[in-house]
């Protein structure tokens, strides 16, 4: 019991250390064989004083960048109980496995020489650009092909697949080969102002928004024009203007833009329209079915589809799929912001829950009528008297 106490809070405080920072995976013709220790992080000085020493032969660098990815990552399972990395676990006795690094993408591209490096994106389609393996000494892949209903451990083995393919092109190629796997972000994080473990969702270009005055999270933004649907998945630029109690957030990607228009009156923050803009064609959308929002200091969470339309002259609709936002109305620059509790778009009586009483109520009403049919039931009260003379009918 003593061993558990101690333990116990000893596990907890390596696993919360490793919060907010990225596993790194290396592999190949490494020249020396690191222990990994995952009782500590990996600061970007140590880090960088590792590759230094793993890259000293100059061999062919290939980084493969995940959106996100944690230490409890490399254990996940599908649904058939397979592993998400074979491949990797298959070269671990050859590996260097750091689980937890501090700014490891910083330190990877100060490293990477910008003449002898190449940049391309695996997406649904495949890569988006070849490569010219001999003019360059470094490739970064950024994994970009979450396909929509995919889970997290089918996407991961697919990474996986990716990775072993590529790694047995490049050393056809190369006489030395080095892979490094790693992420932008963990996938796990700690809320600052609850001190609790939340789950991420998967992360594309635009979840998890912090821009000026504004923190959004949203799965997809689809934007149909006249029927013609177009999917925004990056945002070039954004800027914030912020007067008093309206804050308006312009986000551009490509030939168009969004606004998302805020208003704070009476305690409350009203999402109040939506902007869109391309070329000289400039809209103001306005919420259908329900008004977004929330009181001052609280989020809005709505996991249906939260729509802005325009039907006049021509149909515009601008449609969140999943989203949560909660604006400001300040500047905050180098302050970290953090959500409030959020208000659901579902209230508390939702058809699961309407479903389970009316059900309820059918049951009662079919318990109280039997119960009141057995209370009616009558018996005989009036019986013959055995000392008396009995009772005889004749049958003529």
């Amino acid at each position: 019991m003593a061993f558990c106490r101690l333990v116990l809070p000893f596990l907890v405080i390596c696993i919360a250390s490793t919060y907010g920072k990225v596993p790194v995976f290396l592999w190949g013709d490494l020249v020396t064989s690191i222990k990994s220790n995952p009782l500590s992080s990996v600061t970007d000085e140590d880090f960088k004083a590792i590759l230094q020493k793993e890259l000293k032969s100059d061999p062919f660098t290939v980084i493969f960048l995940d959106e996100t990815l944690s230490v409890e990552d490399f254990s996940l399972k599908n649904s058939d109980g397979a592993s998400s990395f074979p491949y990797l676990h298959s070269n671990i006795g050859k590996a260097v496995y750091l689980p937890g690094v501090e700014k490891a993408l910083s330190t990877l591209n100060e490293l990477a020489d910008s003449e002898k490096v190449d940049r391309v994106k695996l997406t649904e389609n495949g890569l988006s650009a070849e490569f010219k393996p001999q003019s360059v000494k470094i490739l970064f892949i950024e994994l970009k092909d979450a396909m929509e209903g995919e889970s997290r451990a089918d996407l991961l083995r697919r990474h996986n697949d990716f990775m072993e393919e590529m790694f047995g092109k490049l050393q056809a190629e190369y006489e030395n080969v080095v892979a490094i796997y790693t992420a932008r972000n963990p996938s796990w994080t700690v809320s600052e102002s609850y001190r609790r473990v939340r789950r991420q969702a998967e992360s594309t270009d635009l979840q998890n928004i912090t821009l000026d005055g504004l923190k959004m999270y949203v799965n997809r933004v689809v934007v149909a024009v006249d029927g013609t649907v177009t999917n925004v998945t990056a945002i070039d630029h954004a800027r914030t203007e912020i007067n008093g109690t309206e804050m308006s957030t312009t986000m551009t990607s490509g030939d168009s833009s969004l606004t998302l228009n805020f208003l704070q009156k009476g305690g409350y923050w009203f999402f109040s329209s939506v902007t869109y803009k391309k070329v000289d064609n400039e809209v103001n959308l306005m919420p259908e079915m329900t008004e977004v929002y929330a009181p001052v200091g609280f989020a809005y969470r709505c996991g249906q589809n939260v729509t802005f339309s325009y039907r006049f002259n021509q149909t515009i609709v601008v449609t969140f799929q999943d989203l949560k936002v909660q604006p400001y109305f300040k500047e905050n620059g180098n302050e970290t912001l953090f959500y409030g509790d959020s208000i659901n778009c579902v209230g508390f009586f939702t058809v699961p829950i309407w479903s389970g009483l009316f059900v309820t109520f059918i049951l009662l009403a079919i318990t109280f009528y039997g119960i009141m049919m057995m209370m009616d039931i009558r018996t005989m009260d009036r019986f013959d008297d055995p000392k008396g003379k009995t009772i005889s009918i004749n049958a003529e």
